[in-house]
C-alpha cells in the first residue's frame, strides 16, 4: 500500500518536527541493523582467504602457530564488533521505544494504534521491520 494513499489519522494529530525526531531514530537504527551484514561479509571474506592460501598447504610448526594467532585475534575482534554493534542497536531500539512511549502518553493515543501507524509510515518509506512493542 503507497504511504501517499494511506490515511494516518493518529500520526496528522503531531507536529511534524516530532514525528520526523521519531523517524530519524529508526532511520539510525535501521543503519545500524545493516551494518551487521558488513561484519558477515568480511567473515566470508576471511574464511575464502583462509581455505584459498593457507589451508591444506604444508608449513612449519612456527608459521603454524602464528597462522592460529592470527586466526584467533581476528576471530576475538570480529565477536567484539558483534556485541558493539549488538549493544549500540538495544540502545536506539530502547531510545525509539521510550520517545513513542512519551509521544503516546503525552497526547493520550492509543499505544497500539499509535505504533500501528507509524509502522506503516516508517516501513513504507524506509523499509525494516518497525518497531515491535513500546
Amino acid at each position: 500500500m503507497d504511504v501517499d494513499q494511506q490515511e494516518f489519522s493518529i500520526l496528522t494529530t503531531l507536529s511534524s518536527q516530532e514525528l520526523q525526531s521519531h523517524v530519524d531514530r529508526y532511520i539510525l537504527l535501521m543503519k545500524t541493523t545493516y551494518n551487521v551484514r558488513y561484519v558477515g561479509f568480511a567473515v566470508a571474506g576471511l574464511f575464502g582467504i583462509y581455505s584459498i592460501f593457507i589451508a591444506g598447504k604444508r608449513v612449519t610448526y612456527s608459521e603454524k602457530n602464528i597462522i592460529e594467532m592470527t586466526m584467533l585475534t581476528l576471530g576475538v575482534l570480529i565477536i567484539a564488533i558483534l556485541i558493539w554493534f549488538l549493544v549500540s542497536i538495544l540502545k536506539k531500539n530502547a531510545a525509539l521505544k521510550k520517545g513513542l512511549r512519551a509521544t503516546a502518553e503525552n497526547h493520550a493515543l492509543d499505544k497500539k494504534s499509535f505504533l500501528k501507524e507509524f509502522n506503516a509510515l516508517v516501513i513504507a518509506q524506509h523499509g525494516g521491520k518497525g518497531v515491535y512493542k513500546i
